[in-house]
């Protein structure tokens, strides 16, 4: 049994966050959404309002634009779930991704005491003493770790992560809050709402105490390592595990150029064009032959070395497809080169994305309606990222729910291909696209795939043969002694129940009314009494106000539930 003291503690360590967090909300214009949540919680919030210079700055400002500035000052797990929030736009649209995207994950550097406890704490000895030179100003702060140069004893170049002291407990705070405000949100939002809260913030808790989490990162970083060992294009960072643990990440240093600075590489002698197409190499390579991939490949995670060699960097989110994920990718490119709505149809059926509400047919007009404006194109002419992101609007506007890793992967191509863009004006992703696709369509059809799901489905017969006979005899078995069941599930059977419960007590009332209504009426006119204590005429009068009370009570509850 947990402690009663740990509760107290947990409580009044969330309602100081909860009041800072609500006052952040009111400064940034959301007073209605931090009074809902105030009043539910039991938080005071005070009664000062806005300043009038404040509102209006606030009214100069978009909606979008506020949710970043708040999400920059509630602090790291608001900015890591912002980040998270911008590569999925299945839940929010391209207004709100724009923002997301820009918010700037760096804070003032900690102090280096504290560093070199962090080290000790996770490497058993101070820095210097593990290393032969540990630089005591980072190279980069953020909010959950900073990085610092070093150089091992072996004569390696390296930079080691650090994850910041006490970052695990504050996300983890911030993450208990955020859930109980999920619940309330979905207890609001009723039960016929398609967005589920609670289910997207267990999804992002997750996605968070992965990226906290340096041994995951560091697992992540090595299969990359393998997935690239014969590709001469790409260099991913060796990882020194000796000086890696959960909290700190050590790898190999590189010195590159940032592919945004074009400048820098072509005075480098570099060619903007070779890497455009390797960053879409890179990232198709992934979806296509490995199914584990970067989910966030942008600019800021790459360097470039000589050679036009790709050097990617932070690896603490990842994606993992199936090969059915895949699949889908492939019917939707072939849809949106033939213009044929009914492929991309046929594609979520299979995966079963489509909800019940769904309605088939205004869902094929508007894909229908897209495809059309891209259908008469030249192949190299079709603007991949605006198809998909026209698509995402689709899938928010028909509640169509796609896997997390299939929406991550789509979201990938879209940031890989303005990667490349901004590179090379020219680039066409589908152009890049098309050989991995064909290869993956051949490796389908070929004589040993083919093979191998006949194998596999012929050896699934015979397993479901051989145990038919079994089955068949315990299925009659229970039919005899009579204990076979069925279960039978029925959407908003609860709520029938419940209807019928009421509906049934109202009945027995009335008819519980009407009967002492008959009993008194026949009684009053009535002379005599009972053993010698009541009279039946005092007797039908008290059966006339019980029926009054009741009935005064009965209508007093169908009112208060307009129930008519």
């Amino acid at each position: 049994m947990r402690n009663p003291f740990f509760r107290v503690k947990r409580t009044y360590t969330h309602l100081v966050r909860y009041r800072r967090m609500m006052g952040v909300l009111m400064r940034y214009g959301f007073e209605e959404v931090a009074g809902v949540f105030a009043r539910r919680l039991k938080v005071g919030l005070g009664s000062k309002g806005l300043p009038t210079s404040r509102m209006q700055n606030l009214a100069q400002t978009s909606l979008p634009q506020r949710v970043r500035m708040a999400a920059e000052e509630l602090g790291p797990t608001f900015i890591k779930l912002g980040q998270m929030l911008s590569t999925r736009p299945d839940l929010i649209g391209h207004e709100y991704i724009s923002e997301l995207e820009k918010l700037q994950d760096s804070v003032a550097p900690e102090k280096f005491e504290h560093i070199r406890n962090a080290v000790k704490q996770q490497l058993g000895a101070f820095p210097e003493d593990i290393f032969e030179t540990f630089d005591s100003a980072p190279l980069a702060a953020a909010s959950i770790a900073q990085v610092h140069r070093a150089r091992t004893k072996e004569g390696h170049e390296v930079v080691v992560k650090i994850r910041r002291p006490g970052i695990v407990k504050t996300i983890h705070t911030d993450m208990e809050m955020i859930q109980d405000i999920a619940a309330l949100v979905k207890l609001r939002l009723g039960r016929q709402s398609t967005i589920d809260p609670v289910r997207m913030v267990s999804e992002f808790t997750q996605a968070v105490a992965k990226e906290v989490d340096f041994a995951n990162e560091r697992r992540n970083q090595q299969r990359f390592i393998n997935n690239f060992a014969d590709d001469s294009t790409v260099h991913v960072p060796e990882v020194y595990e000796p000086y890696s643990s959960e909290g700190i990440l050590t790898m190999e240093f590189i010195d590159g150029i940032k592919p945004s600075n074009i400048d820098q590489l072509k005075t480098a002698g570099l060619d903007p064009t070779t890497i455009a197409s390797r960053g879409a190499d890179f990232v198709l390579k992934q979806v296509f032959e490995d199914g584990f991939f970067h989910t966030d490949p942008h600019p800021g995670n790459f360097l470039i070395l000589p050679d036009n060699v790709l050097a990617p960097l932070d690896f603490g989110q990842v994606g993992r497809l199936t090969r059915q994920d895949r699949m889908l990718l492939q019917y939707i490119v072939l849809s949106i080169v033939d213009g044929d709505a009914g492929k991309i149809i046929q594609g979520l059926e299979r995966a079963e994305m489509l909800a019940d509400e769904t309605d088939m047919a205004e869902l094929t007009r508007d894909l229908e309606e897209i495809l059309s404006d891209y259908t008469n194109l030249p192949l190299k002419d079709i603007p991949f990222g605006e198809a998909l992101r026209r698509g995402f609007d689709v899938i928010r506007q028909h509640h169509i729910e796609p896997p997390r890793d299939f929406t991550l992967m789509l979201k990938s191509l879209m940031t890989i291909e303005s990667f490349a863009t901004d590179l090379d004006t020219e680039f066409q992703i589908i152009d890049s696209l098309k050989p991995y696709a064909r290869k993956f369509t051949l490796e389908q059809i070929s004589p040993e795939n083919l093979f191998r799901q006949l194998r596999k489905a012929t050896q699934g017969a015979g397993e479901l043969a051989a145990r038919f006979p079994e089955d068949a005899a315990a299925i009659i078995g229970k039919f005899r002694r009579g204990n076979f069941k069925m279960h039978i599930y029925h959407d908003h059977l609860e709520e029938l129940e419940q209807t019928l419960d009421n509906s049934s007590n109202r009945i027995s009332f009335a008819v519980i009314i009407a009967a002492l209504l008959i009993a008194s009426s026949l009684l009053v006119p009535q002379a005599g009494d009972i053993l010698g204590i009541v009279s039946l005429q005092t007797l039908g009068i008290a059966g006339y106000l019980t029926a009054a009370v009741m009935g005064v009570w009965l209508l007093a509850s169908i009112i208060r539930h307009r129930r008519f």
